[in-house]
């Protein structure tokens, strides 16, 4: 191999080294926190998992008008891929206005996503977890709060994602996982993030429980 082929070699693998850093260095990188309770067994319940809601961190935001079709669509897959058809069921977003008191409901249930007592019971919880029982079964409900919209996320330098299983009968939570991202100085699509983001909270999860999800 002449010198002229090995300077165009070395070059090209120097281009390919710098380029895999930097674009490595500038993708968003996400930290997860988990919260798990052993002694809360939803092991035999069906989950019920809602659509993905917007939320400032302490109560929802925008609920009737946010919409990611892509998350929800990843949360039913793997609520289906680790569970089973049988026992996952995905709640329509268009099917949370027809349960009674259904926003007021979630919105008590997501006050306390930092908290390991169990949920005062209201009139108005029980109505909901009652229909929400009639209409998809009984069963534990799993939830997924994002603190940006796609439009807020192009002027944040960070973005959480909250998930949670919600045990019916005892009124806790089973698992709580908080998942933050920082932005890069490359622009990663907000549905990539989000994807991302879920995709780490459930590993995360299930290197902290040894492999169930409920």
């Amino acid at each position: 191999m002449n010198s002229r082929k090995i300077v165009v070699l070395v070059c090209v693998v120097l281009v390919t080294a710098l380029a895999a850093g930097f674009l490595g260095g500038c993708a968003s990188a996400s930290k997860v926190d988990v919260y798990y309770r052993e002694d809360v067994n939803t092991s035999a319940s069906k989950v019920i998992a809602f659509p993905m809601l917007l939320w400032d961190g302490k109560k929802l935001s925008k609920a009737d008008s946010y919409d990611n079709p892509v998350a929800d669509a990843l949360i039913g897959k793997k609520w289906t891929e680790y569970l089973g058809t049988e026992n996952a069921v995905t709640v329509p977003r268009q099917a949370l206005d027809t349960l009674p008191g259904a926003w007021n409901a979630i919105d008590t249930l997501v006050k306390v996503l930092d908290e390991t007592s169990a949920v005062e019971q209201t009139g108005s919880l029980r109505r909901f977890l009652n229909a929400v029982g009639s209409k998809f079964g009984d069963g534990a409900l799993a939830f997924a709060l994002v603190t940006k919209s796609k439009e807020e996320f192009e002027n944040a330098e960070s973005i959480r994602v909250s998930m949670g299983l919600f045990d019916t009968k005892k009124l806790t939570w089973k698992w709580i996982t908080h998942t933050t991202s920082e932005k890069g100085m490359i622009p990663i699509p907000y549905e990539k993030v989000v994807q991302d983001m879920i995709k780490a909270s459930f590993d995360s999860l299930k290197e902290k429980s040894g492999g169930p999800v409920r």
